[in-house]
């Protein structure tokens, strides 16, 4: 196949260069990514995850309950994981977000989800981060595009592309969407270290909501 029948960018994308979202399924994107990054790390780490790799992960958002998350940790803040329960919401209650350093890899699970998507630079008055380097704020009036995100898909936001995520596909009543989220530190710089092999297995700690990646 080749990666241009299901690799798609927002509407205008080249009007908004600065904007560079990029949605498809798995495989697609890891055609397209530098395969030395830290980008193209996150997305094998997802590909072991599907591919049963990290069976607590799996476990995991299998069994977890509509508002519940987890987070899985790899390398502290540089790279880690958010499982997701939840259902999509109205667009009026949601809310863009930016992190200054983080790109994020949305994976569908299962389900499907509408994520807003929006040039943070373009932004006036532009929106100041708060001391663990993220923004938010409303959606507002701003002109935005929409990605619709089915299950079997990622959506890949770099850090100046605000984004509203969790919304519903349409006015209809909210759908059960799982969802994993790898959070990248400086995406676009080389991977240092090798991804935890196959030997590597997960270790849900309930207490703290947090599951550990350890060999």
């Amino acid at each position: 196949m080749d990666p241009g029948d299901s690799l798609k960018i927002p509407p205008n994308a080249n009007e908004r260069k600065a904007n560079m979202a990029m949605l498809g399924k798995l495989e697609d994107v890891a055609k397209v990514v530098n395969p030395r990054s830290r980008l193209r790390r996150g997305l094998a780490l997802l590909q072991d995850c599907l591919a049963g790799r990290f069976p607590g992960v799996t476990a995991e958002i299998a069994h977890l309950q509509p508002g519940e998350s987890r987070r899985v940790a790899v390398e502290g803040d540089a790279i880690y994981l958010l499982i997701q329960c939840y259902r999509s919401k109205r667009q009026s209650e949601g809310r863009f977000e930016a992190h200054a350093r983080h790109t994020d890899l949305q994976y569908v699970w299962s389900g499907r989800e509408r994520i807003g998507v929006c040039d943070l630079h373009a932004c006036q008055p532009k929106p100041a981060y708060d001391v663990n380097g993220n923004v938010f704020f409303p959606i507002g009036d701003a002109a935005h595009s929409h990605l619709l995100v089915h299950a079997g898909e990622v959506a890949v936001l770099l850090p100046q592309d605000a984004h509203a995520p969790c919304m519903r596909t349409n006015d209809s009543e909210g759908e059960l969407v799982r969802k994993i989220v790898v959070k990248i530190q400086d995406a676009h710089l080389p991977a240092s270290a090798l991804i935890p092999t196959a030997a590597t297995h997960t270790a849900v700690t309930k207490e703290t909501g947090r599951v550990a990646l350890s060999t």
